[in-house]
């Protein structure tokens, strides 16, 4: 997929529920949609202002026709060493010992260029760190935090104890997906998306790819999959959800190719449950972390990693930070999210987050 933001929507179905609530949770809906839009292109300026003062530290380091001759130099040792490691020779090359020649290369090519190694490193670790605090802070609109159901809740107890409880069937869904590079253009994002309200199973495949990594490419893509169903408050307040889900699929995949000698890459993913009570007064979903993956290698690797078993019960409580008045009807969404930002300097990237959930049961509570 090439840059973009993508949002489709159902109200859930019910003839009870009048007009103007069904015409003001697809107005919040919609405004929503448009804040993350905007809130995304934000960090994508943000982001592509930082890199863009990289690329240029870093090529003042040669002089523009030398950067050239640099880049020239690096596209030719990555076919060097891949011949290397075609048979019959490659079956026996050592894959370590090929990757430190090729790091003694690189660092004669510099220093034959009047660029000290340890300047070019010091360069892109300043990137990394500061890439790093743009993407530190909580999920795109995100408004309020999140709490384990067997922590305190702020504002005390519930006023009104276990005032609805819902589960599957669910007729109303949300699904969404952003993708942007943040930083030249050799990402693609793409997304598979597993969504079954009538089960009450929401999740997505997430892949960030970028199999020709040129210096300083940077991107992220973001995934939201949820049921939704009518809730008519009894009392004034705010909105807090219990949400019980069940792990159906967890997993963290990335593989990546080093392209030569100096070279660096970082891989992020992330898996959340998310709420979200659509609503004037509600400015943004809820989130709870599940799963968090970080990887940083120069190498050429394959990771795989599983932090939650299949199966495993999850329960989260999260509060909507907004008061939504008595009998009015809202529409509530309840599901998952999954983020994935990876950063590369000529280290091929496979990024894929794979989670999926089933929304076992969801209990409401009003609380001050």
């Amino acid at each position: 997929m090439r840059d973009g933001i993508s949002s489709l929507s159902r109200i859930p179905l019910d003839p009870d529920v009048p007009a103007e609530a069904r015409a003001m949770a697809e107005e919040v809906g919609r405004a929503h949609a448009e804040r993350e839009s905007a809130e995304f292109g934000a960090r994508q300026v943000k982001a592509r202002d930082l890199v863009s003062g990289i690329q240029e530290r870093v090529r003042g380091l040669f002089g523009a026709e030398e950067y050239v001759r640099f880049r020239h130099f690096l596209w030719r040792e990555g076919l060097r060493v891949r011949d290397l490691m075609l048979p019959p020779r490659g079956l026996t090359s050592d894959y370590g010992e090929l990757h430190r020649e090729r790091r003694e290369r690189a660092d004669v090519f510099l220093r034959g260029q009047g660029v000290a190694p340890e300047e070019l490193a010091r360069i892109l670790r300043e990137q990394h760190e500061g890439l790093a605090d743009i993407f530190r802070s909580p999920p795109i609109g995100s408004a309020d935090a999140a709490y384990p159901a067997d922590g305190g809740e702020p504002g005390g107890d519930a006023a009104e104890p276990r005032a609805f409880a819902t589960g599957p069937p669910f007729s109303g869904f949300q699904r969404g997906f952003h993708f942007a590079n943040l930083s030249g253009s050799g990402f693609r994002g793409d997304q598979f998306v597993t969504l079954v309200p009538s089960s009450g199973i929401v999740g997505h495949q997430v892949r960030l790819t970028n199999d020709d990594a040129s210096d300083f490419d940077f991107a992220e893509a973001v995934a939201d999959a949820q049921i939704a169903f009518w809730f008519q408050p009894g009392m004034t307040g705010r909105v807090s959800l219990t949400v019980e889900a069940q792990c159906q699929l967890a997993t963290h995949s990335l593989r990546t190719e080093d392209e030569w000698g100096w070279s660096d890459s970082s891989t992020n993913q992330d898996n959340f449950l998310m709420t979200h009570v659509l609503h004037p007064n509600v400015p943004g979903p809820s989130f709870a972390g599940t799963s968090h993956f970080h990887w940083r290698t120069d190498a050429t690797e394959e990771v795989f990693r599983r932090f939650v078993p299949v199966g495993t019960t999850v329960v989260r409580r999260m509060v909507g930070d907004g008061v939504i008045p008595a009998g009015q009807f809202v529409v509530v969404r309840v599901g998952t999210r999954t983020t994935a930002t990876s950063w590369t300097n000529d280290v091929v990237i496979h990024s894929t987050p794979d989670f999926r959930w089933l929304i076992r049961s969801i209990a409401i509570h009003m609380v001050p």
